[in-house]
């Protein structure tokens, strides 16, 4: 089994270096990231469709259920498991669509029983691929399904739970597959995520402002100004 990505956010950075250290024993899981400051982990974790966060809930910046709020708009499919000293805060956890709860100081035998649980769901809800011979997707929308041609895509546009596509014949599809589902998904030397809400195909890129941070994407004849909210410095490296 390939390990889980995991991403760990808690203010205080001992408490995350140590959940780390627990967590090294799980082969079912691999942390990438330790995260202090919250904002800039929620940036990072949408942008990668991080699949699983351990979550501290009280923080400066913004709280846990402040933050699976946020998250679960544009990452629905990444489970949350919250880390707190407060149990009170296990109700709230459960109705924001926390997947797991567990109290601090952490118990190896909670982990484990997490961890377990986490790598058992996994392996229940892969889902299969959507891309046939590289360069047709199968899109599931409010009128059925499509069969369209990665190159006949423009740009994708989060909507929500939804996802907009402009194809190139101007016509627009409305796929009920999130955008970080679908992003997994294309083939990523074709396309390019440039914020949480778009994802361009890179051959109607024309234009990309790196001081301002926007890009103009052109298609017959009609050009979009998008926003680009990604490091610039990865986005250069991309664009090579």
């Amino acid at each position: 089994m390939t390990p889980i990505a995991a991403t760990i956010i808690d203010d205080e950075p001992d408490a995350g270096q140590l959940l780390k250290n627990l967590l090294n024993d799980f082969s079912a899981v691999q942390v990438k990231h330790v995260f202090t400051d919250a904002f800039k982990a929620l940036d990072v974790v949408i942008m990668e469709q991080t699949p699983l966060i351990f979550l501290d809930v009280e923080m400066p910046e913004i709280t846990g259920i402040e933050f699976i709020k946020q998250l679960h708009k544009f990452s629905p499919g990444t489970k949350v498991v919250f880390v707190t000293a407060f149990k009170s805060y296990a109700l709230e956890a459960i109705q924001n669509s926390a997947f797991d709860f567990i109290t601090k100081p952490v118990a190896k035998e909670d982990l484990r029983r997490v961890v377990y649980k986490i790598a058992a769901a996994s392996q229940t809800n892969i889902e299969p691929k959507t891309i046939e011979n590289n360069s047709r997707l199968l899109l599931k929308t409010t009128e059925g399904h499509h069969y369209v041609s990665t190159d006949d895509i423009v740009l994708l546009e989060a909507d929500g739970n939804y996802t907009s596509l402009m194809l190139k014949d101007e016509k627009r599809l409305l796929s009920s597959i999130n955008l970080g589902r679908i992003f997994e998904q294309i083939p990523n030397e074709q396309f390019i995520r440039i914020s949480r809400k778009h994802i361009i195909n890179k051959k109607y890129l024309t234009f990309m402002n790196f001081c301002k941070k926007y890009c103009l994407v052109a298609n017959n004849g009609n050009e979009y100004r998008l926003e680009v909210s990604v490091k610039m410095k990865d986005l250069r490296e991309e664009l090579k």
